[in-house]
């Protein structure tokens, strides 16, 4: 996903992400320009579903889509504040 950065209009990367509900997530953004280096947030929600079979990953087959979610949000604590 590429997003400009909303002050200076330069790259930007995603840093972490938060869920916040099985259909939304915060990701956190940094600016890539060392002149501008704004950090932000985004929501991204699902709107709906195109097609799916509705069945969890098999654990012995795909163990890495079963492990459980990273906390990486102490990075952006600050940026809460």
């Amino acid at each position: 996903m590429l997003m400009p950065c909303p002050k200076c209009g330069c790259k930007t990367r995603i840093v972490t992400s938060q869920e916040m509900t099985n259909e939304t997530r915060k990701a956190y953004w940094q600016c890539l320009n060392f002149n501008c280096g704004a950090r932000f947030h985004t929501l991204t929600h699902v709107e709906g579903i195109i097609d799916s079979t509705g069945l969890p990953p098999d654990p012995k087959l795909q163990p890495e889509l079963c492990k459980g979610d990273l906390n990486q949000m102490g990075l952006f604590e600050s940026m809460e504040q």
